[in-house]
């Protein structure tokens, strides 16, 4: 999944929507974004990243056709699907 697909994704989800990461059956908040190499990195976090900061961050920057890759104990993992969950209030990405 690329960054523009992510967004596209979101676009009608509520601004306070919570977003999780998801690996081997874990669910971890999704907590810091770092744009490098090309890659655009999610890490685990003590708080999960909302939607409103998500825009915040990447809403003007420019080239977001990057690769999203999950960071979880150093090792980089793609990520190819997204699960929403209207009722909780949150975003898994697997």
């Amino acid at each position: 999944m690329r960054l523009t697909d992510l967004l596209q994704l979101i676009d009608d989800l509520n601004l306070n929507t919570k977003f999780y990461l998801k690996h081997d059956d874990k669910l971890l908040k999704w907590g810091k974004l770092t744009i490098a190499e090309g890659k655009c990195l999610l890490l685990p976090g003590q708080t999960a990243m909302t939607k409103q900061k998500l825009i915040k961050l990447v809403g003007r920057m420019r080239g977001r056709g990057i690769p999203l890759l999950m960071v979880i104990d150093q090792k980089e993992y793609s990520i190819f699907g997204l699960q929403i969950r209207e009722n909780t209030g949150q975003a898994i990405l697997m």
